[in-house]
This record gives structure tokens, C-alpha cells and sequence, in this order.
């Protein structure tokens, strides 16, 4: 039986995505306006909100549950 060899990875320097659109200063902060970090932080606030709501939900339920079991 003949072992596959991996072949090793060669960077031919594609990218997938173009990051021109991002832009960074010196020290690595994102170069944004008003505008834009109010939608980045509106964003992060729709996706991540949802579910830390519904871990309390989770502990208030858990809570409750346990209140009334062991009352």
C-alpha cells in the first residue's frame, strides 16, 4: 500500500476578499467616522443581545424552577 503524502502548502498570494475598504493607522486602530461606529456597534448589539437575553431567561427560569422544587 502507498502512503499519500500531503503536499506541502504553497502561498501563491490570492486573496479571497479585499481588505482596502478597512483601514488602520499605526497603532492598529480601525481609521472609522461617527457613522460607521455607530452602525459596527449597532450591529454587535442586534446579533449579541438576543442571546444574552436568553441566557438570563435561562438562569431566571433555572432559578424559579429550583425556588419552587425545593420550597
Amino acid at each position: 500500500m502507498k502512503k499519500n503524502k500531503k503536499e506541502k502548502y504553497i502561498d501563491d498570494g490570492h486573496t479571497i476578499y479585499s481588505m482596502d475598504g478597512l483601514r488602520k493607522d499605526k497603532e492598529g486602530n480601525l481609521d472609522v467616522n461617527k457613522k460607521e461606529k455607530r452602525a459596527i456597534i449597532k450591529a454587535a448589539m442586534a446579533v449579541y443581545l438576543p442571546r444574552f437575553l436568553l441566557i438570563i431567561l435561562a438562569f431566571v427560569v433555572t432559578i424559579l424552577l429550583m425556588y419552587f422544587w425545593l420550597k
